[in-house]
């Protein structure tokens, strides 16, 4: 009863409403830290990887709930290359990796905004306020004219995504003994600079599934047939 009375006025309740979401996003905190120290193996690397490529790769198609399952997969594959990067010593493996997935996100969202304004301006120049013979005409080739302009945008920050990719996955494969790494590190590559004839798309998407393939072939411990080599600088 005494708790109902001081939440009675607004500032009150607001400062009840605001340390209870405060107190709410520490405890996700401290989980989301929990979950990263007690990856004590190869083994939670793999499962999570694994389960964050599944995800990330077909989560998108889940009607209403896509995006939702696209970033749950990244956050896994994120958490996953961290904590590969970690038992391998090298640093550059997680850098890479998240430089690459950030300039991935920038390019798709920087795609997506550009198309929608050509599409709005597309529609708004297609409907005159009044009817008039010296309208210009937005037909066709227009709309080939934005798509490749969308397109040659995916294309640029694609390549640049994959070439980050490609210098994360090598050192893992080529440590962790799993060739699989490094085949779809290319092929994101060859799917990027092939994006700008849209086929690239199809190649990326080849790439996204051996990498799910790639995430649960990864051993249980770190096995590398010669020392770890110095990082470069």
């Amino acid at each position: 009863m005494k708790l109902y009375l001081n939440l009675c006025t607004p500032s009150k309740f607001l400062i009840f409403a605001f340390s209870l979401a405060n107190l709410k996003a520490k405890e996700i905190l401290i989980n989301f830290q929990y979950l990263n120290m007690h990856m004590d193996d190869l083994k939670d690397a793999r499962v999570y990887g694994g389960i964050g490529a599944i995800l990330s790769t077909f989560g998108i198609f889940i009607p209403y709930a896509g995006l939702l399952f696209l970033i749950v997969g990244l956050v896994l594959e994120i958490l996953a290359v961290d904590k590969v990067s970690r038992l391998l010593n090298d640093k550059e493996i997680f850098k890479n990796y998240l430089i690459s997935t950030i300039v991935e996100i920038v390019g798709v969202a920087s795609a997506t905004i550009f198309g929608i304004i050509l599409l709005v301006f597309l529609v708004v120049e297609a409907i005159p306020a009044a009817p008039t013979h010296n309208m210009p005409r937005y037909g066709f080739w227009t709309f080939i004219g934005a798509l490749f302009i969308v397109l040659l945008i995916l294309c640029i920050t694609s390549i640049i995504s994959a070439i980050f990719l490609k210098k994360s996955f090598d050192p893992i494969g080529s440590k962790l003994n799993v060739p699989l790494f490094s085949t779809t590190a290319l092929l994101y590559l060859i799917g990027a600079v092939l994006t700008i004839v849209i086929v690239g798309l199809l190649v990326m998407f080849v790439a996204s599934i051996l990498k799910v393939v790639a995430y649960f072939s990864i051993p249980e411990t770190v096995t590398q047939t010669s020392s770890p080599s110095t990082q470069t600088t």
